[in-house]
């Protein structure tokens, strides 16, 4: 019995579809749009023509910056179409709000760069702190830790804790993969298994004033001032935010980033810094 359907090969069917040959063998490979057939002598593609639907609708969400993820949930299940589109629409906002952020702080960021920002030793005391930790991607650690101090607050206002207390969060030197860090504010009262102890001890810190994007100017000196003194940067770092940027804005924030050094006149310890 013979074929009815009017095959097209992968060369055609781009064409029709407005997408490159190499974009449809990519879409093979995530599953997300196979061949109709493909000939088991010659291995050649083969596309049906009411594929072209799916084809467009992947060509115009992947120009409109949607994941792979997100666009395979929305052809497995086009019931879903709506709510992971509200996602995904969220997120690019956010991206596109950022991009912009970011290229406001270009004209600024070579008057900061050149400011020497001094680095000295502080002694810190041990902390009693109500305390969150997550992980996140490096590339999204800005929004999730944000949300995680939010969450924080949330919870120390619920416990009685005070809310102004400098909050402060700990990460690592590399931000690479997946990303764990900690977030947490100081207690007076006794909030049970909520707190842990942050040691305190001798570090190398930098004062910096304005957006948090810019703290790699920061880091920048702290680092450069550790390599100075022979002490390896291996983390992990603390930012202590000093002010709201609620209450002074983005740009006066005052952000603390410091780094454990050895104490000559304190014994060693074990505990994370």
């Amino acid at each position: 019995m013979t074929d009815p359907t009017p095959w097209m090969s992968i060369g055609e069917f781009a064409r029709a579809c407005r997408l490159t040959v190499k974009a449809l063998r990519y879409y093979d490979r995530e599953e997300l749009l196979t061949p109709g057939r493909v000939d088991p002598h010659t291995g050649y593609r083969y596309y049906a023509p009411a594929q072209l639907a799916t084809a467009l609708r992947i060509g115009l969400l992947r120009r409109a910056g949607v994941s792979i993820s997100s666009i395979r949930r929305i052809v497995d299940d086009p019931a879903r179409s709506a709510d992971v589109l509200a996602v995904e629409r969220a997120r690019i906002e956010y991206e596109a709000e950022r991009a912009l952020r970011s290229l406001a702080l270009v004209g600024s960021l070579e008057a900061i760069a050149a400011t020497a920002l001094p680095v000295r030793l502080r002694h810190i005391d041990d902390q009693v702190v109500l305390w969150r930790e997550g992980s996140a991607d490096a590339d999204d650690l800005d929004r999730t830790v944000a949300a995680s101090i939010e969450n924080l607050l949330v919870d120390a206002a619920v416990l009685g804790v005070d809310t102004d207390a400098p909050v402060v969060g700990r990460y690592p030197v590399v931000l690479e993969g997946t990303v764990d860090f900690g977030v947490g504010i100081e207690v007076a009262a006794d909030v049970g298994s909520e707190a842990v102890l942050m040691p305190g001890g001798l570090f190398a810190a930098v004062d910096f004033t304005g957006p948090a994007s810019l703290l790699p100017v920061a880091y920048h000196a702290l680092f450069a001032e550790l390599a100075a003194r022979g002490v390896e940067a291996v983390g992990p770092v603390r930012e202590y935010y000093l002010t709201d940027p609620a209450e002074v804005g983005a740009e006066n924030m005052l952000t603390r980033v410091v780094h454990h050094v050895s104490d000559p006149d304190s014994k060693p310890s074990t505990s994370p810094q």
